[in-house]
């Protein structure tokens, strides 16, 4: 297995900015969620399928201009619209000015997608492969790399330092905040804005309608539901989070809100085919033992997206992992709510964040049975408050690839 693993000084988490299916900025997200809302509805914006799915968790309602006002908006595909809304909510959600007196060329930029811009993507290759290279567009080519969302946030922002875009399947989100991270403790940046997104398109649909990953595809009711007996696939969504980091020293020596304290992180591998989860994630066991130490962990948010072999993988790891403390911590995995993405890592470590601020344990939407057997503490499917001083994030993704960040409540 490989192992890149780091527990050094802590960085801050000082503004959260959210456009997902329970809403828009961390209020309305964190209320929803905490009230065991789930952002998943009937399918509006594609056509209608005969069978799964008939349902998403989509993005329904959001104005990009009430974000977004420069001349950029209108060439902006509308994935690169969800993350530069995201990054200015996150900066707008510190009251005391988090660029205040910063250089441009000191902020940076890490988004993290598995996919990026891809319905544009598709429109524009079908005209290419029909009617040739001179059917390209001019106006739409520059959206199409990867990387596009990250400088239009970068542009609209005004910031000119480290500029990155993370792509690994379903750890995408985590692996940006954790590259952000790294850019802080380094001294290259002294605020980096880092999450991630994707957005919910046609071809995203068919190819796990294709893999037969779907929930109801192969009966039973559509329905996401994290670490349920019953569960019976993947329920597909969309949306993007972006956080302010900054170190702990400058939070604190400007009076900042600190919503946690990112204390390590890990990127790890462990066997698995080359497009499905693991079957098991046991050699990523003693490596985070090393990054959580000796303390308790209070909650785990997972990346359990209701599929019988990542849920089970996940519950094996987590049992393990805590051993004799199974039942000190809470696990719970916000994927019922907000539906499953590639960079929806980045939106678990925004509720994981909020979890340690206010105290309250994200709930396991629609869960009904919890898989029998675990010997883990499952969340309810309301918040609950619940005292904690450190939480875990973990993510894995297809190919084996997995993720974690260790936060803890930010220390006064």
């Amino acid at each position: 297995m490989g192992e890149r693993s780091l527990r050094a000084e802590a960085v801050a988490v000082t503004g959260i900015g959210i456009v997902s299916a329970l809403g828009f900025g961390r209020e309305q997200f964190w209320t929803a969620l905490v009230e065991g809302r789930s952002g998943i509805a009937p399918i509006e914006s594609l056509p209608p399928a005969n069978g799964p799915p008939t349902v998403a968790a989509e993005v329904r309602g959001f104005v990009a201009r009430e974000y977004i006002t420069s001349s950029h908006l209108r060439r902006m595909d509308r994935f690169s619209r969800m993350i530069v809304a995201a990054a200015r909510m996150a900066l707008l959600d510190d009251a005391r000015g988090v660029l205040d007196g910063v250089p441009l060329e000191r902020v940076g930029v890490v988004v993290g997608s598995a996919l990026g811009e891809i319905a544009d993507s598709v429109t524009h290759l079908g005209k290419v492969f029909t009617k040739g290279a001179a059917a390209a567009s001019p106006m739409v080519f520059p959206n199409l790399v990867l990387n596009a969302a990250a400088s239009y946030a970068a542009m609209e922002l005004g910031a000119t330092g480290i500029n990155l875009t993370a792509a690994q399947n379903e750890i995408s989100g985590e692996q940006a905040i954790i590259v952000g991270c790294d850019a802080i403790r380094a001294g290259r940046a002294d605020v980096v804005i880092a999450g991630g997104g994707d957005e919910l398109a046609a071809i995203v649909v068919d190819v796990h309608r294709r893999i037969g990953a779907l929930s109801g595809q192969h009966g039973g009711s559509e329905w996401s539901s994290p670490y349920d007996a019953q569960r019976n696939g993947v329920v597909l969504g969309e949306g993007a989070a972006m956080l302010v980091l900054e170190s702990v020293a400058r939070s604190r020596s400007r009076g900042a809100t600190v919503y946690a304290e990112i204390a390590g992180d890990l990127i790890f591998s462990v066997p698995a085919p080359s497009y499905d989860w693991p079957p098991h994630a046991t050699a990523a066991v003693q490596p985070l033992r090393r990054l959580i130490g000796d303390q308790p962990l209070d909650l785990i948010c997972g990346g359990a997206n209701s599929t019988r072999r990542l849920d089970a993988c996940e519950l094996d790891l987590h049992a393990r992992l805590l051993g004799e403390r199974a039942t000190a911590a809470q696990l719970t995995s916000i994927k019922g709510a907000i539906g499953e993405f590639g960079a929806a890592g980045a939106t678990t470590v925004a509720a994981a964040c909020l979890a340690l601020h206010e105290q309250v344990v994200p709930p396991l939407c629609h869960l009904r049975q919890p898989e029998p057997g675990s010997p883990l503490r499952f969340a309810g499917r309301q918040g609950a408050p619940f005292a904690m001083e450190r939480a875990l994030v973990c993510g894995l993704a297809r190919g084996g690839a997995g993720a974690a960040l260790l936060l803890r409540r930010a220390t006064a």
